[in-house]
This record gives C-alpha cells, structure tokens and sequence, in this order.
C-alpha cells in the first residue's frame, strides 16, 4: 500500500479542485468574502513572497494576528512552502514576544499593525505588517507553479504554551498530526463539520491553530467565518445572524458573555446548531441555556501539549465530563504516590496521561522540562497532563483539578473546579474562582473570589452564596469556602483562563 502523505498541502489541494465556490468570510474594519478560488490565488502569491524572502524549508516564520483571511492565508502558504510557521499569542506581554521570537529562531514576523514589536531585542531579518499595502504587495506577485515535496513527519506549525508555570514552552506540529487531528474533528462523534456546515471559529487562531478548525473547514469545503479582532457578544451575534453559522466554537466566558447578551437583544441566531466550547469546563447553566434554544453544546478538552481536542462530550447530560477520547487518542489513570495503573471506576482519583496520533513527544529545545512530562513506556510517548481525573466504566473522563489547583484541607481534597462551577449556576454570579489559602489547623483552606453579573454589583452577600453551596446538597460543610470576596473582574491568562497564580497573590492581599 502506498504511503500517501497526509499534508497541509493536500488539503490546499481540495480547496482548490473541489471546493472552488465555497466562502470565507472574514470581519476586521469591515466585512470581506471571498472564494475558496479566490483564497487559493491568494495563498499561491503569497508562496511566491514567501520564496523571495531567500528562506530555506524549515525556516520558521511567525504571526501576530487575529483570526482574520490574512492570517489563514499565512496559514496555508508558509506550511506548503514547507517553512515553520510560528503562531505568537498576542496577549503575550511584549517581553514573552521576545523570548518566544528569540527561542524559536524566527526569520521574519508577520504582524497586526497594532502590535509594535520593533524595539523588541530580536534577530529577526524583517517585520511585516498585514494591511491594505502588504495586500498590493502580494497581489503583484505571479503565483508559484508548484510547491516543494513534503514529508508528513515535516514540521509545520510552533505554538507556545500558555507560561504560568514559568517561560513558554514551545511545541512542534507536524503536517501529519494537523492532517489527522483536523480530518478527526469531521467525524460525527467529534465537531461532526459537513460541507453543509458553516463555521464560525472564534478561538483564536494564534494559539493551537485555532484548534485546528479552520483545517477542518477548508478540507470538507465549508463555509468558514473568522471575527476579526476582540469581537463583541454583538459581533458575534450579528454573523451567526447575517451568515446563517451552524457550528461556532468559543471559550465558556465567551459563551457567558454571549448568552447574557442575546437574553435581552432580537437576534435570529435559529441556524446555530452546535456550540463547541474548551479551555476550561463550561458551567452546567450554559447547556441549559443553549439547549433551550435548540443549541447543543460540546465540552472539548486538549492541551497546547495535544494539539487541543482529544475529547468531546456530546451528552447533555453529563456536560461537566470531558468525554470519552477520540479515535487516535489513548489515556490512562496513573496513581499520584507509585505511578500504577489506576481503575476505570469513576472514583479513583489519579493523574490522566495520554497517548496518540497528534499529541506532542517533547518541547521545542527544553530536554530537562521534556523528560519531566514526557514518558517513554514500551516505544510509546505518554503525556503527564497534570490533571487530576476519574474516568468512569465507559471511558468518560471527569477533570477534577490541575494537580497545582487542588486544596489539600485536612488531608481530604478539595476541587476547585466543581466549587467554582456551583458558585456559577447562582443567577447572581457572572464569573468565579476558588483558591487555596495556608491554615494553621486544616493546612489549606478555599477561598472564593466572585464577580456579580452588573445588575445584581452591590447585591449579593458572603452568606448568600455560603446558603446556595449548602442548599445544592452536594458539598460537605468543610467545603464551603472560608471567605467570599467579590471582585470587578478576574485576571486571566494569555490563553484565557483564570490565571490562578496571580489569583492567589491577589487573595494574599484582601
């Protein structure tokens, strides 16, 4: 059997034989829309700006952009060239910018206008800046006849980690673990995109390829809808509306912040689906919501470290599960104190690892941060996540905590997670977060930071939230957080989740 290389170029190949009339939209100062043809034309010029800036396969190029038509091209004509690209979060502070351009070897940095990054201390040989004059720049150039052969072992894309655990870590995708990982997310059982199918992706495609999602979309020919930079609940609201989107893939807080809005203002938002959510577990109240309306709502669970997506919950009814992994993804439950195997009983506690088709072997040029969360078992890769799970009888998988996350009260556990999701299905609450806090007796205790949605700021006490814990019937007494603190908002990280470091200090401070 022939070993057909599994490319990002092959998927290029589909946009342009079988998909030349299919749409991409794209928001930024105003709506654009194009072709799959048109992209395609695009992307080739591009190419051939690319190959006139003397690079070498294996160079790596980086973006600072938005999800935006620009980007996507970047996306496929780096790749296909059979350069590196180098997707740079943007909410990175100017200094992580300049440790990840300096750490990855990037040649050139293709930017947002908005982001100014030449007084960073860079070897970088030139800054680009995607606007109206690179656009004339590209549309000048002829485009290129044919793209290099590829191995599917080649690197394609670097993304960082998130860093709140010290510097970013980068980590390598290969053209085969994109192909596989983005061709998996068609499947029914995964984001089941169609050809029919349009696709609003609103996680950020400067950070794990937007979960590879725009792949997806581009290999089955769907139309893919990119929101451009911070978009609003109205923004959103306004392209499911105007572009009929199925299928929208967001954060939790995103979808908070959206079904807040949409509560009160007139959208017809009747061609939406599916809502995909990830990065942290969605409140339970978001499934009841969405599903009111005839939405319903996936809970996907990844890592930078897995290319993101290796489960998908689909069952409304156990929504706070990460699911059950997809097809090319393995996983176990490894004790905390020895390493062994632990049961699928849905009670052993342990730390998950996983093994599979797209998840990563090491981090980019850090051997000694690469052996402690890489292990090697019988020629197979195993990813130590650092989450603390049970999986159950029938391969559902439930994230009880990030190992650093937990509280230790007593020497009984406490989750973290399951407190904060509680605290946010109160109608009260627009967002919560739950940490540890050094006791002379107990060791740690929890304490809850809360921030009240607008109407209800000034109106909600302490032992308000305290009753609705007890009243869940849920929690023992010696859960119940210590203190409720209530707080205008909460610090997040690079990548959008609650940045519990900083959350501690702040609660050290209170």
């Amino acid at each position: 059997m022939y070993d057909f290389p599994l490319t990002i170029q092959h998927i290029f190949w589909r946009v342009e034989k079988l998909y030349p009339e299919s749409e991409i939209v794209s928001r930024s100062n105003k709506i654009e829309k194009m072709s799959y043809r048109e992209f395609a034309l695009r992307v080739r010029k591009l190419s051939s700006f690319l190959k006139s800036l003397k690079l070498e396969k294996g160079d790596k190029v980086a973006s600072i952009e938005w999800n935006t038509r620009r980007h996507l091209e970047l996306y496929f004509a780096t790749t296909n060239m059979g350069y590196i690209l180098h997707t740079i979060n943007v909410r990175f502070h100017p200094n992580e910018i300049e440790y990840v351009i300096n750490h990855a070897g990037d040649k050139f940095v293709f930017t947002s206008p908005e982001f100014e990054i030449s007084k960073l201390k860079t070897s970088l040989s030139g800054i680009f800046y995607l606007d109206e004059n690179f656009d004339k720049a590209v549309e000048m150039q002829k485009p290129i006849d044919s793209f290099p052969q590829l191995d599917e072992k080649d690197e394609a894309v670097i993304c960082y980690t998130s860093g709140t655990t010290g510097k970013p870590k980068g980590i390598m995708y290969t053209h085969r673990s994109i192909y596989i990982h983005s061709l998996t997310l068609l499947a029914k059982d995964a984001v089941g995109i169609s050809r029919n199918d349009t696709l609003l992706v609103v996680v950020p495609m400067f950070h794990i390829n937007g979960w590879d999602l725009p792949f997806s979309a581009l290999m089955t020919g769907a139309k893919l809808v990119l929101p451009g930079p911070r978009p609003t609940s109205k923004d959103l609201a306004e392209l499911i509306e105007k572009e009929k989107v199925t299928i929208a893939a967001a954060a939790p807080t995103i979808w908070i912040d959206f079904l807040n809005f949409i509560e009160k203002e007139n959208y017809n938002i009747s061609s939406l689906k599916t809502v995909v959510t990830g990065g942290a577990e969605p409140p339970r109240i978001i499934a009841e919501k969405f599903n009111k309306m005839g939405i319903r709502l996936y809970h996907a669970w990844g890592m930078t470290e897995t290319e993101a997506i290796t489960t998908v919950n689909q069952d409304q009814e156990k929504i706070s599960s990460q699911g059950i992994p997809l097809p090319g993804i393995e996983m176990k439950l490894v004790s905390l104190d020895n390493e062994k195997e632990l049961p699928w009983d849905g009670e052993s506690i342990g730390e998950l690892w996983v093994s599979g088709a797209w998840v990563a072997k090491e981090y980019y040029k850090e051997a000694e941060k690469s052996k402690e969360t890489f292990r090697v078992i019988d020629n197979r890769i195993w990813l130590k996540t650092g989450d603390i799970a049970t999986i159950d009888k029938y391969g559902y998988i439930k994230i009880v905590d990030r190992a650093k996350d937990l509280i230790k009260s007593g020497g009984e556990w406490i989750s973290s997670i399951d407190l904060e999701n509680a605290i946010m299905s109160y109608y009260k609450v627009f967002e919560a977060a739950v940490v540890a806090v050094k006791d002379e007796k107990w060791g740690e205790r929890p304490v809850a930071l809360v921030v009240p949605k607008k109407e209800y700021q000034g109106k909600i006490t302490e032992s308000e939230i305290k009753e609705y814990l007890l009243s869940l019937n849920r929690f023992p007494k010696w859960w119940i957080p210590d203190k409720v603190l209530f707080v205008n908002e909460l610090p997040k990280t690079s990548t959008g989740k609650l940045d519990k470091k900083v959350i501690r200090e702040l609660v050290k401070n209170m």
